[in-house]
């Protein structure tokens, strides 16, 4: 890993931590009942989250690269934002109309969705500030604008969770990305230029397909808070989903240091089978020790971590942690390679189809087995669509022959 590449895992390491240790100290300063309903509002924005911006910031990553100047980036970006936010007002519109339908299982949660209305927005300039950094290989400024977000969403919205509550938190994590990314909404004079081809479309499908991936990993706690109707029982099993989901920044990072890179090798064949190959070594032996150590601990994690109150979550915990080996060695490296070479489209129908079938298989388990059914589902699912994206990649491949 070059210097700079070092510099986006450094950020990504420090982003999980303050991300776990924001949620570690939520859970010690809430009481289980709110730190259910503010998990299963953020579960329910989750849906919301990647079809801000249309997506068009998934576009601005794969085809800014591409462009020969900054001057045509930079036009590309500031087309980009105009866009977007006029896609974000449709989806916060669509969650304003949906607010009294999804409050209503957890009690009176429609104050913290007003308020993750915001957060649409601020979520799409974040991202598309931070991607122009990424397109621009300045890996380094990059680095830094994650870990100052994260690190003041911690301090501060911990600090004021403490004294203010949840929506104190809410608030903060809706405001600090926005204040964060006006300042770097700066622009060259205008010039004339072509849009690329297919960047509505492209952002559309990855959008879409990002939506499916992060309900697989939130759909579970929504449908806990819709079917099951206690908030106790959504704080105990995203208790046990917290660390290992927080551990999908160590492929995560690897494949974000190398995603501009895989795009620029998009029809290079032996670049593509060279570097699958590479990151399935490493990561398949990283994935068996780290399940395997955490699965041996799991009790004194858990009770020392959340506390007494979430002993009930080691069993969550532990059927959760096989799920992390096939998302650490297939579902992650493979969504994201689709997404690289221009294959979203791919991976929206992969997402959907087990968007579909997680329902489904949810809706039974959780009326069987209560809350570790969800477990056993979201797990199971993981390599499933883990193997489904290997087969498409291998596919994609051939037909660069």
């Amino acid at each position: 890993m070059d210097k700079e590449g070092g510099y986006v895992f450094a950020s990504s390491l420090f982003t999980k931590i303050c991300s776990f240790l924001t949620s570690l100290i939520l859970i010690r300063v809430l009481s289980p009942e709110n730190f259910g309903i503010l998990s299963y509002v953020l579960s329910a924005l989750a849906f919301f989250i990647p079809f801000s911006g249309g997506g068009i910031q998934y576009s601005y990553l794969r085809f800014a690269p591409m462009l020969s100047g900054d001057r045509e980036r930079n036009e590309l970006f500031k087309y980009s934002i105009k866009r977007g936010l006029l896609l974000t007002v449709l989806s916060a519109v669509v969650l304003l109309v949906l607010v009294p339908w999804l409050s209503k299982p957890v009690g009176d949660a429609s104050v913290l969705f007003y308020c993750a209305l915001v957060y649409l927005f601020s979520f799409f300039l974040i991202e598309l500030v931070k991607t122009k950094y990424r397109v621009a290989f300045q890996n380094k400024k990059y680095a830094g604008f994650d870990a100052k977000l994260s690190l003041i969403v911690l301090l501060l919205g911990c600090g004021l969770a403490y004294v203010y509550g949840s929506l104190a938190y809410l608030l903060v994590l809706a405001c600090v990305p926005l204040f964060l990314a006006l300042p770097e909404l700066k622009f060259t004079s205008k010039f004339s230029f072509d849009v690329p081809e297919n960047y509505h479309s492209y952002g559309l499908w990855v959008g879409l397909g990002a939506v499916a991936s992060q309900l697989m990993y939130s759909l579970d706690v929504f449908l806990i808070g819709q079917f099951i109707q206690d908030s106790q029982q959504v704080a105990l099993y995203r208790s046990a989903s917290i660390i290992p989901l927080a551990l999908f920044f160590i492929p995560n990072s690897y494949i974000t240091t190398h995603y501009a890179d895989i795009s620029k090798h998009s029809v290079d064949r032996n670049y593509l089978l060279r570097f699958s190959k590479d990151y399935c070594k490493v990561f398949a032996l990283i994935s068996l020790l780290l399940g395997l150590l955490l699965y041996l601990m799991s009790d004194f994690i858990v009770v020392n971590f959340f506390g007494a109150d979430y002993a009930d979550a080691v069993p969550l915990f532990k059927v959760l942690l096989i799920g992390i080996v096939g998302a650490f060695v297939l579902r992650i490296p493979f969504g994201n390679l689709l997404a690289s070479v221009g294959r979203s489209n791919w991976n929206a129908f992969v997402a959907f189809a087990i968007l579909v079938l997680n329902g489904i298989l949810n809706y039974y388990a959780l009326r069987a087995w209560g809350i570790i059914g969800a477990a056993i589902v979201t797990s199971g699912l993981l390599w499933i669509s883990g193997l489904i994206s290997l087969i498409l990649f291998s596919r994609y491949l051939k037909s660069l022959h």
